[in-house]
């Protein structure tokens, strides 16, 4: 394998919630490899916990016979992180607002609202072959990273 200015980690796994320990520790190495912050690091991995806990549970329906597949890439200017699932796929317009007054007691809606405020980019569609395909990057140039 050649020598590239990024860094990509990947991951599939069944559409289960202990899957959620591979995916954490997916997110670690990443973090390590990429040099981040102690706080950057928890941000992503509140992310990428967010993205595959609703790919597991809303898009896939908790079914293991489908699978997510996460990666993680850096090329030191940027983390892009994608999150694809095989469900019917969603659009970020379709989700409610959980700031809306009637949605604040409703549990749907936090993990895209999180993952909204943390991200510069946040991107959904569809992916090849049916799914959700879930894009994120986040800038680690020119200002703060909060």
């Amino acid at each position: 394998m050649g020598q590239t200015d990024s860094s990509i980690f990947k991951l599939t796994v069944p559409s289960r919630m202990e899957e959620l320990a591979a995916v954490q520790q997916l997110v670690e190495q990443a973090s390590q490899a990429f040099g981040l912050t102690d706080e950057l690091a928890h941000w992503i991995e509140l992310t990428v916990s967010e993205s595959a806990i609703n790919a597991i549970q809303h898009g896939n329906g908790l079914d293991p016979s489908k699978t997510v597949f996460l990666s993680i890439a850096s090329d030191g200017e940027a983390i892009e992180i994608v999150v694809e699932d095989q469900g019917t796929g969603f659009q970020l317009t379709e989700i409610p607002d959980p700031t809306d007054v009637e949605n604040l007691l409703k549990p749907g809606g936090r993990g895209i609202l999180i993952i909204r405020s943390f991200m510069d980019t946040v991107e959904v569609t569809l992916r090849e072959g049916g799914g959700s395909r879930l894009r994120m990057v986040k800038k680690l140039q020119d200002g703060p990273l909060t």
